[in-house]
């Protein structure tokens, strides 16, 4: 939680809002936790839903699933999740299936249980009749990128700003320079590796990146935060001129900045109240007043940027007149005039409003989280406003005016429908690319009426490279002062790391390299959004939670079961099919095998689809997936054989010509021999890794482990053929 000086709370944090707002004591309540990124770049936020499902109680799924302990188990994956993302953000070469064998049966045993992805892929191929019911998805215009000047003749600028906002001392948020005794400080230093001045030191590159932030989103914004910080270093400058003629040994400042509430990166830990009798007054006042001018200076060259010099205002008048006066038309037939304008800051979306309405032939609104929502001139509440801009998103009973153009801030950004509208432009660049992803979210839905829709981007700068560089200097600095500060990374996280668990939460360096490393994909997700707007769970080609779970395939063989139920109950086992394998693709000719574990298996094992196995098997008699990656098996069963009625009589023909209708079956007992060895080797091989990765793992008993070839029975088998021709003549590899 957020608090002010007094402290009283004046912002909730979403875990406590759910925490105290929903899942309250003695009330019996049921939760669907909905998250479009619940896997980004750690399992942090996953975890963390699981301990508010379990109220943190490592045993949870002890009976249900076997898995006594979940915080060894997220600290195991974690720190292998880590390791991946390391390599990947470095440019090494990484194996996503290789990853999720290691994390483990169990975690993905827990994920199935508790978790349900589904992506927009997903429900196109599975819910063919409800996407054609209720409309589908519209298809994305290209982003259209714009580059305003902040400033018609050019005297106040972005890429000056930057040039100039390093040399900004911004003493007023740093009385530890001023101590004359550091000796408390220097002590907090060597047992935290980090204290009080560093805490300021970063928060006036915070101060800095704002300034910067600010002025991106407007020249209104920058003038008013540089008012502000004015007006806090003359109030401070007047109190230290009064207690030097008095001398009060009580008197105290503090180093708090005056920020604008919605700016949620403001949290540096703690705060830390000084006496100015320990403070060096006198050089501390000569620094302010030196800043004061500086300051001032800037702040006069803001306030000359009138509305009639603002280019980026005007350019958003002429993008929504161009919206108004050439409007789309929907799949009805219906004109569509709605745009839908995204800002960071209420100050800039005021501003907006303030200077638009009344100058467009449209009906204009503002929502701002707060309680100044205006509809036109008056003042409106927010659901009306929702209403009136989406009326059939937000299923409005009865008739009444639209609003054509809805301003807002990132209060809108999620859990809101409003795909009536088909326009999303973003007055200003979130530095969390996942953040646009959810703005746009806002049109993007299934259900929408809409042909097409689009989003306009307003980027400080044409320079995206030099931009992005700025935003990684200053992005992490903030990110690492508050892990540092607070000493925590999250708000559920409380344990030290693991024993030996170098580079894991907690550890600095491991911190540091998962912050360069989540810094390294939004910069890469920023890029791409300039040419192509992008799903949440597609903006990366790292893990996704869908890369976790079987969901698609369960939802696959549901669907196979319910049309061919009588013949699978029929079928024997033992039964083999053939097809072709991809020409040029990576799994070659082979054996696709489903074994069955005769004896009983143990409650918990490696083996994600237990008691059944399914192992891919190359020609040559190599293993180019084990049963610990039931996913690729499943993947490529389905590339193979999904959608297939009919047998290949050629295919079939020939096998029968190889094998001498059955009689020589050498090659595939060879292949199959194959596959029973690495079921077994690979059970053994997990067991011991399991061992030695953390807390709670034990060694399955001799009964419950498959050993030998007996321990196992074969329920069917695929066969993946050469498509060449001349293949059907090759000898038998019989032994």
């Amino acid at each position: 939680d957020r608090k002010d000086d007094a402290g009283q709370i004046v912002r909730r944090s979403r875990y406590n809002r759910l925490l105290e707002e929903v899942l309250k004591d003695r009330v019996r309540s049921k939760v669907l936790m909905l998250s479009a990124t619940p896997v980004n770049t750690t399992l942090r936020d996953l975890r963390n839903q699981i301990y508010l499902m379990t109220e943190r109680r490592q045993d949870a799924f002890q009976q249900s699933l076997g898995i006594g302990d979940l915080q060894s188990l997220f600290g195991v994956a974690q720190r292998e999740f880590q390791q991946w993302e390391q390599q990947r953000r470095s440019g090494a070469k990484t194996d996503k299936h290789a990853l999720i064998a290691r994390l483990g049966a169990d975690l993905l045993t827990l994920l199935d249980a508790v978790t349900l992805a589904r992506s927009r892929a997903h429900i196109r191929r599975f819910y063919p009749d409800v996407d054609a019911k209720i409309g589908g998805f519209p298809q994305r215009a290209k982003p259209e990128n714009l580059h305003p000047q902040s400033d018609r003749d050019g005297e106040l600028s972005y890429d000056d700003l930057h040039e100039r906002i390093g040399a900004f001392r911004l003493a007023v948020y740093n009385p530890s320079f001023y101590l004359r005794d550091t000796s408390d400080l220097d002590r907090e230093k060597a047992k935290f590796h980090f204290d009080q001045r560093d805490r300021e030191r970063w928060l006036i590159g915070m101060m800095q990146v704002n300034l910067l932030k600010r002025l991106e989103s407007s020249v209104h914004a920058f003038t008013l935060s540089m008012g502000r910080i004015i007006d806090k270093m003359a109030e401070l400058d007047r109190r230290i001129t009064a207690w030097l003629r008095n001398q009060s040994p009580d008197a105290e400042v503090d180093a708090v900045p005056d920020v604008d509430l919605e700016d949620e990166e403001f949290a540096v830990g703690k705060t830390r109240r000084y006496r100015l009798a320990n403070l060096d007054v006198e050089r501390w006042r000569r620094d302010l007043r030196k800043d004061y001018d500086t300051f001032t200076g800037l702040h006069r060259l803001a306030q000359r940027v009138t509305v009639e010099r603002d280019a980026k205002l005007t350019e958003l008048r002429r993008v929504l007149a161009r919206k108004l006066a050439h409007p789309t038309t929907d799949k009805d037939g219906r004109r569509n005039r709605k745009a839908l304008v995204f800002t960071s800051f209420a100050d800039t979306a005021r501003y907006l409003h303030e200077h638009l309405h009344g100058s467009l032939d449209a009906r204009m609104a503002l929502v701002t989280g707060g309680g100044n929502n205006r509809s036109g001139a008056e003042a409106a509440r927010f659901d009306d406003i929702l209403q009136q801009f989406a009326p059939r998103a937000q299923e409005r009973q009865g008739g009444g005016e639209e609003i054509d153009v809805l301003i807002a801030t990132d209060c809108l950004s999620e859990g809101q429908n409003l795909q009536d509208c088909d326009l999303v432009v973003n007055y200003d660049i979130h530095w969390n690319p996942v953040r646009l992803m959810q703005r746009f979210g806002r049109i993007d839905r299934l259900g929408s009426r809409n042909r097409q829709v689009a989003m306009i981007n307003f980027w400080p700068t044409q320079d995206l490279d030099r931009y992005l560089d700025l935003k990684n200097r200053v992005e992490a600095r903030m990110v690492l002062a508050d892990a540092a500060a607070t000493g925590l990374d999250d708000p559920l996280t409380d344990e030290p790391p693991a024993d030996g668990a170098e580079g894991a939460d907690g550890d600095s360096g491991g911190r540091e390299a998962a912050v360069r490393g989540e810094l390294a994909f939004r910069d890469q997700q920023l890029l791409r959004l300039r040419e192509e707007i992008l799903d949440v769970e597609q903006a990366d080609d790292g893990v996704a939670l869908s890369d976790l779970t079987l969901d698609d395939f369960v939802a696959d063989l549901l669907r196979y079961v319910q049309q061919n139920r009588a013949e699978l109950e029929a079928a024997p086992t033992g039964i083999h099919a053939v097809v072709a394998a991809e020409p040029g693709g990576p799994a070659g000719s082979g054996v696709l095998f489903c074994l069955k574990q005769r004896t009983e298996p143990a409650e918990r094992t490696p083996n994600l689809l237990q008691p059944y196995y399914l192992v891919h098997v190359r020609g040559d008699g190599a293993v180019r997936h084990s049963f610990r990656q039931a996913a690729q098996c499943l993947t490529l069963f389905r590339e193979l054989a999904a959608g297939r009625t009919q047998p290949s009589v050629a295919l079939e023909a020939a096998f029968d010509r190889e094998t001498q209708q059955g009689q020589r079956m050498g090659k595939y007992e060879y292949l199959l021999a194959a596959a029973l060895r690495d079921a077994a080797a690979q059970f053994g091989s997990a067991e011991r890794h399991a061992l030695t990765r953390g807390r709670g793992a034990r060694l399955i008993p001799r009964s419950h482990r498959p050993r030998v070839a007996g321990d196992f029975e074969l329920i069917t088998w695929l066969v993946i053929a050469d498509p060449a021709p001349e293949a059907a003549g090759k000898p038998d590899a019989d032994g």
